[in-house]
């Protein structure tokens, strides 16, 4: 690799933990119920962070992040898939998180732990517009020729109206999750420590009674200076105990999380192999940490949702949401991708995705790991637009512009819009 390549290197790496910072710190001053999302979430994580919202306000819940910036721990950037078209980066850093969930603004669920963040942080290699001005950046409607911001064209032309759907401008944050690292020293290792002493002592106590009993009812200063000694010695030994027997729990943890896991873990691999190999066939930059940040946002939908007849992403069997006590829910690492095969020119994938769900049935709130399945089609044709674009939403039965991400029928003639032709979207999706 060449000097240049290396320089290009590092400033994708520094500038991926930056702007994981900059996630983090609009992150904790975010009001998801009150419709504030980090300004650097994708539009597929502020569109869910909307239903999401609706979700706390029916079950009258609230969510509060809070990650300590200030004791932050910067981990490496972790380099992901890369192709001529995108680059990708997973910075993480580990932080102490508390997280509070509520229910009628009393506190149900607090979570202070030690975390690992990791964020997926993708680039367009071929975008023009900066991160810091393309919003700002002036577009020309391809509908009426007038000229507005990209701002403004993100939500519909301002002249002519016509709503288009747009790639995100990049850099952005289309995916992120954090992992507890089992507390800090205090919450974990302390009562270990402690349990050690007063085993110790214990011991010491019930072997030495006699001796100890007269050393202290006695007036020989020097027999008590040594069991003084002796005491301070069985708590240090005590508390070295206790912290080799955390370790030892930890140890066993690790592999006890592994082994359980493992298969997972092997299935993940294959996917990670497999899919790609797949998809390239007839989208040659598919890139598939993009793809399971797309995965994420197909969960979350469906999840959030509360009309399926009118959800666009959903083209399957009439169904019920059976996931309408889920008010949070966090990518965990693992997909496994069962099937997959070309079908009347489109394609199709047989998924399953972990999450850690997070739920509020009445007034309780409690935490669970979910298996998601999902079959999903796109059209192999569609490949995924990976530059700078916009693309006219257009009715195909009357001509009327609107927006067909989040709309199923047309708000006009009511005709059905088939999103499979530029997009992934669900034709099964089940909670395992």
């Amino acid at each position: 690799m060449s000097d240049n390549q290396s320089t290009i290197e590092k400033d994708y790496s520094k500038e991926s933990r930056e702007i994981l910072r900059k996630f983090v710190e609009q992150l904790n001053s975010s009001d998801i119920r009150n419709g504030e999302y980090p300004e650097l979430a994708s539009t597929d994580l502020k569109y869910t962070s909307s239903l999401q919202s609706k979700r706390l306000e029916e079950k009258d819940a609230s969510i509060h992040y809070n990650y300590d910036t200030e004791s932050v721990i910067n981990g490496s950037a972790i380099k992901l898939d890369k192709d001529t078209h995108y680059i990708t980066r997973m910075p993480f850093y580990i932080a102490q998180s508390k997280t509070e969930y509520s229910v009628g603004g009393k506190v149900k669920r607090k979570e202070n732990l030690l975390k690992t963040m990791f964020a997926n942080v993708i680039w367009l290699i071929d975008q023009n517009v900066s991160q810091n001005n393309n919003k700002n950046e002036t577009y020309c409607c391809p509908n009426c020729g007038a000229t507005s911001t990209v701002k403004q064209l993100l939500s519909g032309c301002p002249f002519c109206q016509t709503r288009f759907m747009m790639s995100d401008l990049f850099p952005k944050v289309t995916n992120y999750y954090d992992a507890d690292t089992k507390g800090t020293i205090h919450s974990t290792v302390l009562p270990f420590s402690l349990f050690g002493i007063l085993v110790i002592l214990c011991i010491y106590g019930l072997t030495s009674y006699d001796t100890l009993m007269t050393t202290f009812t006695s007036d020989n200063m020097t027999h008590k200076i040594i069991q003084a000694v002796l005491l301070l010695g069985c708590c240090i030994i005590g508390f070295l105990s206790g912290y080799v027997l955390k370790v030892l729990a930890n140890i066993i943890y690790i592999l006890s999380y592994t082994i359980f896991y493992l298969p997972s873990l092997f299935r993940m691999i294959k996917t990670k192999r497999k899919l790609p190999e797949f998809m390239r066939n007839f989208e040659k930059n598919f890139t598939l940490d993009y793809f399971i940040g797309k995965l994420i946002y197909l969960a979350r939908t469906m999840v959030y949702s509360e009309d399926y007849e009118n959800c666009a992403v959903y083209c399957g069997e009439p169904m019920e949401n059976t996931c309408k006590n889920i008010i949070d829910m966090t990518y965990w690492g693992f997909i496994n991708a069962k099937k997959f095969y070309i079908q009347d020119d489109h394609a199709y994938i047989d998924i399953d995705l972990f999450m850690q769900t997070i739920y509020c049935k009445g007034r309780h709130i409690s935490k669970k790991s979910d298996w998601f399945n999902f079959l999903i089609c796109k059209s192999i044709h569609a490949e995924t637009d990976h530059g700078f674009s916009i693309h006219k939403i257009e009715c195909k039965s009357c001509g009327a512009s609107f927006d067909a991400t989040r709309e199923k029928h047309c708000p006009y003639c009511n005709s059905n819009y088939d999103l499979s032709d530029y997009d992934w979207v669900i034709k099964r999706f089940k909670k395992k």
